[in-house]
């Protein structure tokens, strides 16, 4: 008697079984773009601020009764030394392009888990653009201005962060070095030297500037705020007598967690708290930022949709996003510049 069997079927019409969804892992933050201020649309592709600063204090020359004024001081733009400054930056385009046939988006074609090509591919874009904001934003790209090869560029926080030696010039008066943070602001001894006593020099040095204790947030990299976490454990000794490394935890016995991480530091001048991100210049650099002086300035909506023409071949749209950085006074930050 002759039996039909699911193998004899290989080639006789069976349906195939695609579950109606999409996996995608990819849900990386954009720390600095999410928590940054959005200022006002730029009025100009070269947009300006002012910064200003004191000079350093020194003890007093006892004035002598009745004594007439000789001398003057002069703390604004003129005399010897100018402590007020025009700082800039230039804004920057970004763009993405997405295109869909006529068949991608008619009924022909059924896509398993997708209801509307063009809708995917215009969210993907949009989400594209944040994050190369985001790296933008924080790399060590210096300004640059359109000259019809080239277009304009927005200056990276990792290059206002620099020492008067290393300042981007463009844009910037000579002056502008005098706003670049001190040596002890810049911690340069890498992750795997990484100490209580390198962050606390790094507050210290902030503190010097600003005078304040404050909260700051800062974006690291993976492999730096693991170096954090491991600020718990202890050093191992150097020469040929080495230990082990040792870790005390203080833990209840019946609590089920283990928590092994450092998301806050809190130092004799300010307290830190730690928002890991993937999109700086490397895995190991970090910058200790006060969110209240700076600001993302954009150029209308944060990402504008545009439909384009159809000549024929399908659906297009353009996502274009205008904006720039500004940093108020690179004086009030810090940074962990590691590169390895």
């Amino acid at each position: 008697m002759a039996l039909l069997t699911e193998r004899s079927l290989v080639n006789a019409g069976k349906r195939e079984d695609l579950a109606n969804l999409i996996a995608l892992v990819d849900a990386k933050d954009t720390p600095f773009t999410s928590m940054a201020k959005k200022g006002a649309e730029p009025g100009n592709t070269l947009f300006r601020w002012q910064a200003d600063r004191l000079p350093s204090t020194s003890a007093p020359t006892p004035v002598v009764d009745g004594s007439d004024i000789s001398a003057y001081d002069n703390y604004t733009v003129d005399g010897a030394t100018q402590y007020r400054v025009e700082l800039s930056n230039r804004v920057q385009i970004f763009r993405k392009a997405v295109r869909v046939s006529k068949l991608t988006q008619s009924s022909v074609t059924n896509v398993a888990g997708v209801r509307d090509e063009l809708s995917n591919n215009v969210s993907k874009a949009i989400t594209l653009i944040k994050r190369e904001m985001e790296v933008a934003m924080c790399a060590n790209q210096g300004a640059q201005v359109d000259n019809g090869t080239v277009g304009y560029r927005t200056r990276g926080l990792d290059k206002w962060i620099v020492a008067a030696a290393n300042i981007d010039t463009v844009d910037l008066p000579a002056a502008a070095s005098n706003f670049c943070p001190a040596a002890a602001q810049i911690s340069t001894v890498g992750t795997a030297s990484l100490t209580e006593s390198v962050v606390q020099d790094v507050l210290t040095g902030i503190y010097s500037q600003t005078g304040q204790f404050k909260n700051y947030d800062a974006i690291v990299g993976p492999t730096l705020k693991r170096a954090f976490t491991n600020l718990v454990f202890t050093t191992n000794a150097s020469g040929t007598n080495q230990y082990n490394t040792i870790r005390t935890l203080t833990r209840d016995a019946t609590e089920p967690t283990y928590i092994s991480s450092v998301d806050v530091f809190e130092g004799d001048f300010g307290q830190i708290r730690l928002h890991p991100s993937l999109f700086l210049k490397n895995n190991f650099s970090g910058y200790i930022i006060p969110f209240d002086m700076l600001e993302v300035r954009y150029g209308g909506n944060v990402a504008e949709v545009t439909e384009l023409p159809n000549a024929g071949g399908g659906e297009a749209r353009l996502v274009e996003a205008v904006a720039g950085l500004c940093v108020y006074n690179p004086l009030a930050f810090g940074k962990f510049d590691f590169s390895a």
